[in-house]
């Protein structure tokens, strides 16, 4: 199995994919071009959170990749006066780019936005946390939590910072596609499927990026494409690559590749909804599914050795509750057929099986190497190919069904990643009031050790119920040219630009 995969990845690479064709921008030695591999619906992440809308738009706190530390951004600092009440002490004389202050006011109402997950549902995970804030001063807000939370800072990393007269004026639609922010960039033009440019902030409150007067992000879906641009020096920065052109990169002297640690939990979704009946419905058959993956075999062949086992659990080793004591389901195709012999499909079943055709690297040819894989223990897995924005609608309307491959990359904490199996989170395909107690106790207990075995728990329950297909955690790899100096990402695949630097040609 693993030379046939290799034999596939390996043809694929020599195919000659075409460059893809796109509109050329004029570049100067201060234009940062940075190939993307698809096109944001809006840069506010009403649905989906985006890098482009973080040169733009700014939080309280920032989750600083290159430091490795949440640190003070538009906030100076918070003192916490008891355990469900803080005060947010935030920076004097900023303002935003069409003039409004950063003020009190402000962060009262982007705080009021965030926690609408009906405005803005991308950031719906935060929202039980927070019960309202409130203006003390011009730059002082109240801000007190609907329960006591072990990770305040993280949740302040998330709050982005937006003007409240330019929101009243355009609404939520009208921002994703012209944001106003805080940041070192301005959106100037946007041609959608083809460039995002963004021109300096002359006005900017912090210290600029060295070098950098102008972003342009590129739409090119192909990642074959993306490695060529970079080696002609048509982008400073290229995103998403694959493990295979990541290799060959590193060979080039003027090139190099970022790749953090394990930086998305890749998994199957497999929905027991009761409103998708249906073979997946069955615990027995979910456990099949699992035993019938060779999941090493994947990480071997197709991403070269370069991601790892999730071990059986969605928490990440170094996380609280992590449990060092979850395996993997085993690769075990006797065992998938005898569990589905049990559940009554001893000849087996077909499903569809979704996956997103540009959204992850070699994420068609995992897909179509775990439906071989589920052939050969009587699944017919026919696959149903999604464009990104397609794949989104489907995944938080609950449409994304039967199965569907997901990478998902969240804040550093397990409650992030807990959260997405709570029966009413809008990426749940699973319900359990069990398992929606523990990530509820799992999100507000401050002790550590408490915390860590509630975590534990859930871990256990979502391992034994099969919530979904376990697969492994990839890490990203990014490209760029050795102009570009401390790029970095951190664990949500978040980047910003404050410590950037672009050298002249």
């Amino acid at each position: 199995m693993h030379r046939i995969l290799r034999a596939f990845v390996m043809a694929l690479s020599m195919s000659g994919a075409a460059i893809a064709a796109v509109s050329a921008v004029p570049a100067t030695a201060a234009t940062l071009t940075i190939a993307q591999d698809f096109d944001p619906s809006d840069l506010f992440g009403t649905r989906s959170t985006n890098n482009p809308m973080l040169a733009i738009l700014e939080s309280l706190y920032m989750d600083d990749p290159l430091s490795g530390k949440i640190e003070p951004h538009l906030a100076l600092s918070h003192e916490m006066v008891n355990d469900k009440e803080l005060l947010i002490k935030l920076r004097e004389g900023v303002r935003f780019t069409n003039g409004e202050p950063m003020d009190a006011e402000a962060v009262v109402h982007s705080i009021t936005l965030f926690a609408d997950p009906k405005l803005v549902p991308a950031y719906g995970i935060y929202a039980p946390m927070i019960d309202r804030a409130e203006v003390v001063d011009a730059t002082t807000v109240r801000l007190l939590l609907s329960r006591p939370s072990p990770i305040v800072d993280l949740l302040l990393a998330q709050i982005l910072v937006l003007p409240p007269k330019y929101w009243a004026e355009v609404d939520a639609k009208g921002f994703g596609q012209h944001p106003i922010g805080t940041g070192p960039f301005k959106l100037t033009e946007w041609v959608k499927d083809d460039r995002i440019v963004m021109d300096e902030n002359g006005d900017y409150w912090g210290e600029h990026p060295e070098g950098i007067d102008k972003l342009v992000w590129r739409t090119v879906p192909e990642s074959t494409a993306r490695a060529a641009g970079l080696k002609t020096g048509e982008f400073e920065l290229a995103i998403n690559l694959p493990a295979i052109d990541a290799i060959d990169i590193e060979t080039v002297e003027e090139l190099g590749i970022y790749s953090g640690e394990v930086a998305r939990v890749f998994q199957l979704i497999l929905s027991s909804l009761p409103q998708h009946p249906g073979p997946v419905q069955d615990k027995r058959v979910r456990q099949a599914i699992n035993y019938a993956i060779d999941k090493q075999g994947i990480i071997d062949a197709l991403y070269y050795g370069k991601a790892k086992p999730l071990n059986g659990q969605v928490i990440l080793a170094g996380q609280p509750g992590y449990d060092p004591e979850l395996k993997d389901y085993p690769f075990d195709p006797e065992k998938a057929k005898a569990l589905l012999a049990e559940a009554g499909f001893p000849d087996g079943f077909e499903l569809e099986f979704r996956c997103p055709s540009n959204r992850y690297p070699q994420g068609l040819e995992t897909c179509e190497a775990i439906a071989g894989m589920l052939g050969k223990v009587g699944i017919k897995a026919n696959l149903t190919l999604l464009e990104s924005g397609e794949f989104i609608r489907q995944l938080i309307s609950r449409e994304y069904t039967p199965m569907g491959i997901l990478g998902i990359g969240v804040p550093d904490d397990p409650s992030f990643g807990l959260a997405l199996y709570r029966s009413d989170w809008r990426y749940s395909y699973y319900q359990n009031p069990e398992l929606d107690k523990l990530i509820d106790a799992s999100a507000s207990e401050t002790d550590p050790e408490k915390r860590a075995e509630t975590i534990r728990q859930a871990g256990r329950l979502i391992h034994d119920d099969a919530v979904i297909g376990f697969l492994f955690g990839a890490r990203e790899f990014y490209g760029y040219s050795n102009r570009l100096e401390n790029f970095a990402t951190n664990t949500a695949q978040r980047f910003f630009f404050h410590d950037m630097k672009l050298k002249e040609k």
